[in-house]
């Protein structure tokens, strides 16, 4: 049998059991996590279920998905903020090298954050140019964030930085530059990225990453990846990435807020988001219980 057979095979497996053992946690549970997805993942579904967006969202909302993420300069973001689900986090990429340091694409993002409501925002700032480690570069990053945290504070938004594993140039893809923005600016959070470290294979562990920023964590985005390839998605669960030990920990640590779904696998995007949900669903009630 192939690997995608199997993963297949497997995935249907334990969607009958999550299912079976979690049939009474109800969407929207006031005591159950609270989940979200990409804003495109209304788009995906959209496209494949030949609804509008705001059906998407609708279908969506019946899974137990009550939020989305989305970059503070998209634009359908206005669209997207029309639906049955709401806008829990904003990103942005900041150019804190460029001309203006990155304050007019700062001002712009908490004016958007403002604008929809939304309580925290990630940013991902630039890459170091052409790779390349440097000092200047890392100041010019860390005073730019600390001008946004800054910024944001005074609106009552809450910002932070990810693991950002998909581009090896950027900072925040090396455990030791997310360590030093948390170290050199008190106010920032922290969003744990679960996959992105494997992503970036390097050998970095999220796991360190969350223990270094216990109490600072203020978003989670969840995905897997294979244990064969770190750059494809595995089912939520059956790949490398320690996601229940991650949902758990949290859920010990007393986390309280949003676990983005950030894990598109199949053809069928909205019944891959059910199990989703009922995956991390039954990872928190055993340790809610």
């Amino acid at each position: 049998m192939k690997m995608g057979q199997v993963l297949r095979s497997a995935a249907g497996m334990l969607m009958v059991a999550v299912l079976a053992g979690c049939c009474s946690c109800g969407a929207g549970s006031a005591t159950g996590p609270k989940f979200s997805v990409f804003a495109n993942g209304m788009d995906r579904i959209a496209k494949q279920r030949g609804v509008t967006i705001e059906r998407a969202a609708e279908l969506l909302a019946a899974e137990g998905v009550e939020g989305f993420d989305c970059s503070y300069s998209d634009k359908k973001l206005d669209r997207y903020a029309q639906t049955v689900l709401k806008p829990v986090n904003l990103y942005g990429f900041i150019p804190f090298n460029g001309p203006d340091r990155g304050r007019s694409a700062s001002e712009a993002f908490v004016a958007a954050a403002v604008r929809y409501g939304v309580p925290r925002i990630m940013c991902i700032p630039n890459e170091f140019p052409g790779g390349v480690e440097s000092e200047a570069e890392y100041a010019m990053m860390r005073d730019g964030l600390a001008r946004l945290v800054a910024l944001a504070a005074e609106k009552g938004v809450a910002v932070s930085v990810e693991d950002f594993g998909g581009n090896p140039k950027s900072p925040c893809s090396r455990e030791k530059y997310l360590k030093r923005f948390l170290q050199d600016i008190p106010g920032l959070r922290f969003t744990v990225d679960s996959g992105n470290l494997y992503y970036a294979g390097r050998g970095e562990d999220i796991r360190e990453m969350a223990r270094f920023a216990q109490g600072r964590i203020s978003h989670v985005h969840l995905k897997d990846q294979e244990k064969e390839n770190n750059r494809r998605y595995a089912t939520l669960g059956l790949g490398a990435v320690p996601n229940e030990e991650i949902v758990k920990t949290m859920e010990k640590d007393g986390y309280k807020d949003w676990y983005t779904l950030e894990n598109p696998i199949g053809d069928d995007y909205l019944a891959d988001v059910a199990r989703q949900v009922a995956v991390v669903r039954l990872w928190c009630k055993d340790v809610r219980k």
